[in-house]
C-alpha cells in the first residue's frame, strides 16, 4: 500500500511542469518532423537515409 502512495504522489505532485515540458517535447519532436524530415530540406532527404540503413 505504501508503495501505491508513492507512486500517486509523484504522479500528482507538480503536474504543471511535466505537463509544460510533455507539451514542449512533442513541438520540438512535431517541427523537426515536419522542417527535416519531411520537408523539401536536401540535408535530410528520405531516400539516401533509406539506402545508408537499409530496414
Amino acid at each position: 500500500m505504501r508503495r501505491r502512495n508513492i507512486i500517486k504522489k509523484l504522479l500528482i505532485d507538480n503536474w504543471k511542469p511535466k505537463l509544460v515540458c510533455l507539451v514542449c517535447a512533442v513541438v520540438v519532436w512535431l517541427l523537426v518532423n515536419h522542417l527535416l524530415v519531411r520537408g523539401d530540406s536536401p540535408e535530410w532527404d528520405i531516400d539516401d537515409i533509406r539506402f545508408a540503413n537499409p530496414e
